[in-house]
């Protein structure tokens, strides 16, 4: 007969509220009391250091896309499960990783069939816990220090293969989240040291890609069992009672922190809805109302009048997936020097609507809850600029590209091994216009801001793809006073095997994902172009000149075949040897008005190609001259005085502006999921 059941078979909705950091214990209360000022930065610094060291760790033993260019949440948790120390490339992580660890905390630890001992090892990749898809996949080991369990070690990596009916971690055609591939809460992997390998072969035949799963999670595990050795090692200087105390009293200070950053800022509310042009496998028009209420020493963010759950679409998202988007941008721009980790929303409240695309339930899809999340990141990053500008306007930044253009495949590589991941551009997005300066071209990618996009030689040497050109997309970005930097342009040819699924997850292909602040203009829609029964190799054989950069393709090719332009969202499709793909990553938001910008930096722009000489002259109203390529200054004093009187003349009164605007719609095929267009929710 079964031990008393302890396991809820079915979701925990409980647990999944606990994002904030548990009461202390009494034993973490008395240990925290002793503890030296001076010893406890030491402290805090040494483990920052033994997080680090499993991060790079983890990085370097991975075989994922992802897991090796830096999507990486390395941390050490509380015996509660709290995550206090992180070291991290993804910010997200640093306030999710903890609830798979609280479930085992409440569900597993005390379980006599399952038990906590020193050498287990646990896995978890269940969305519902991560808060974000099946392909976030985690690891975790507890550590024991004279029998007592002190705390937990793990690392949380996105794994680019699930299993799901499509290939490549994200399915836009999932219907259910059965059609997800595997999804795991928390489960015994390893026992006494060791990898249990009946449940390694499970793993494993889940899976297109046994290979990388399986090395990600070995890797995962070396990476938290080194943290162990070098945790032991300084326990044997401090002993238990101080890393017991010293990582509480990490979260509290953190909480602390948090509430007195968040008390400068002035009272008010500030709103910024966010929209997105597809459901996944269609076209259609969707809302993230996004309001944050700012008193005191907290923040709160309300979603109320978002759009519906959308029960056979994969755009959904769980709450607490947007709180670990709300804590990128806070620990990227709004609070950098604080720690990251779930203590930041000491300060923090939420209100999500029931039964929205923002807080579904059911067995909804949520593969495509990436690009809802980023999509909310961009109104943080609109609303918290108008929050931050007054007490700190170097806090108030224009959001780096949100749209994510991420291509997806899956097959076999030109070395006959099954593959299935995406591709590491990703990482290469343009930052946006800040005070005072542009925003950085090719910066990474927002929410895994130490993260990178790898070189073309190491993503043609095992997948089979030849890449025609990757570079900077010129013209990509957000015109202001100070431009968004540049995203990536990429072309890839199928190279090397008979055939591979190509698809691509992302939204903005019908109207902007990246807005711009102050009068700063939105980054451009941005489209995958594909070619199949492609001519490009002969053309290449004959030397031939072809296109070296997106602005080179968009202006015109020799290459030849069936040509297609599709949305950023599609489902992964096969292409033959030879057929090419061209996905541009675009650039970040625009900061203040272009008629602002130094005239120069415009002239400059158009010098390295960064600016089309059309844009200078069209969108920023600088003459340049033709033959030195230095700005005008009187004649683009004239231009811009003209500019100015052209926007007055178009001017009218607010009121009848918000009539005139009230009485527009869009059509209703386009709202068919968007919920109630004429209320005040809209």
């Amino acid at each position: 007969m079964n031990a008393p059941m302890t396991i809820r078979y079915s979701r925990d909705t409980e647990v999944v509220q606990r994002l904030r950091p548990e009461p202390p214990s009494d034993r973490e209360a008395r240990a925290m009391e002793g503890l030296n000022d001076l010893e406890y930065e030491i402290f805090t610094h040494k483990l920052h250091m033994i997080a680090l060291e499993g991060k790079e760790t983890t990085m370097k033993l991975g075989a994922s896309t992802a897991m090796r260019w830096g999507d990486v949440a390395f941390g050490i948790y509380t015996a509660q499960g709290d995550l206090a120390v992180c070291a991290t490339g993804i910010y997200h992580h640093a306030v999710l990783s903890q609830l798979p660890v609280k479930y085992l905390v409440k569900h597993l630890a005390h379980d006599p069939t399952v038990g906590l001992k020193e050498g287990d090892a646990f896995f978890y990749n269940d969305p519902f816990y991560g808060g974000v898809h099946n392909a976030d996949m985690g690891l975790c080991i507890p550590v024991f220090s004279g029998g007592e369990l002190v705390c937990f070690i793990g690392a949380a990596v996105h794994t680019g293969e699930c299993g799901g009916s499509e290939p490549g971690g994200m399915v836009n055609g999932a219907k259910s989240r059965y059609d997800e591939g595997l999804m795991c809460p928390p489960i015994k992997i390893g026992e006494n040291f060791a990898l249990k390998e009946d449940l390694l072969g499970l793993l494993a035949t889940a899976t297109r890609d046994p290979r990388t799963m399986v090395l990600d999670i070995k890797a995962r595990l070396a990476a938290a069992r080194i943290a162990e050795r070098r945790l032991h090692d300084y326990l044997a200087e401090i002993g238990p009672d101080f890393l017991v105390g010293g990582l509480r009293r990490i979260l509290k200070q953190t909480g602390e922190a948090a509430r007195a950053r968040i008390a400068t800022l002035n009272d008010g509310i500030y709103r910024q809805p966010r929209f997105m042009d597809t459901t996944g496998p269609e076209s259609a028009l969707l809302k993230i109302n996004l309001t944050i209420e700012k008193k005191g020493d907290r923040i709160k963010l309300i979603l109320n009048g978002s759009s519906p759950m959308l029960h056979d679409r994969p755009v959904n998202t769980y709450f607490q997936g947007l709180l670990g988007m709300a804590m990128v941008y806070v620990c990227g721009w709004l609070m950098p020097d604080l720690p990251a980790n779930n203590g930041l929303l000491e300060a923090v409240d939420w209100e999500f609507p029931e039964n929205s695309f923002i807080n579904p339930n059911g067995d909804v899809p949520v593969s495509y809850a990436p690009a809802t999340m980023v999509a909310f990141s961009q109104g943080m990053f609109m609303a918290g600029a108008k929050l931050a500008y007054a007490t700190d306007p170097s806090r108030a930044a224009g959001a780096w590209y949100t749209g994510f253009a991420v291509t997806v495949f899956g097959g076999f590589n030109q070395w006959g091994e099954p593959m299935a991941d995406i591709t590491p551009e990703i990482n290469a997005t343009g930052a946006g216009g800040r005070p005072g300066m542009d925003g950085v071209d090719v910066a990474g990618a927002f929410f895994a801001t130490m993260s990178d996009c790898g070189d073309v030689e190491t993503t043609e040497a095992e997948r089979p793809f030849l890449y025609t050109f990757r570079n900077f997309f010129d013209n990509s970005y957000g015109h202001g006073k100070y431009r968004g930097g540049s995203g990536v342009g990429m072309g890839i040819k199928v190279h090397g095997v008979p055939m591979v699924a190509l698809g691509s997850m992302g939204f903005g292909s019908h109207f902007p994902a990246t807005l711009g602040i102050f009068g700063g203009r939105a980054a451009p829609p941005a489209f995958v172009q594909t070619v199949r029964g492609s001519n490009l190799e002969a053309l290449m054989a004959e030397g031939a000149p072809l296109p070296r950069t997106m602005a080179e393709l968009y202006a015109g090719t020799p290459e030849e075949g069936q040509r297609d332009y599709l949305n950023l969202a599609h489902a992964p499709a096969l292409f033959q040897g030879g057929d090419t793909f061209y996905v541009p990553i675009s650039g970040g938001a625009g900061y203040g008005d272009v008629l602002q910008r130094d005239p120069e930096a415009v002239a400059r722009d158009v010098a390295m190609g960064r600016c089309a000489a059309s844009a200078a002259r069209d969108i920023y109203a600088v003459a340049i001259n033709p033959r030195t390529g230095l700005a005008d200054p009187a004649e683009t004093d004239a231009l811009r005085a003209t500019r100015r009187k052209a926007r007055l003349a178009r001017a009218k009164p607010y009121d009848a502006f918000v009539a005139e605007w009230a009485q527009q719609s869009p059509p209703e095929a386009v709202l068919r999921y968007y919920g109630p267009w004429q209320d005040a929710a809209a």
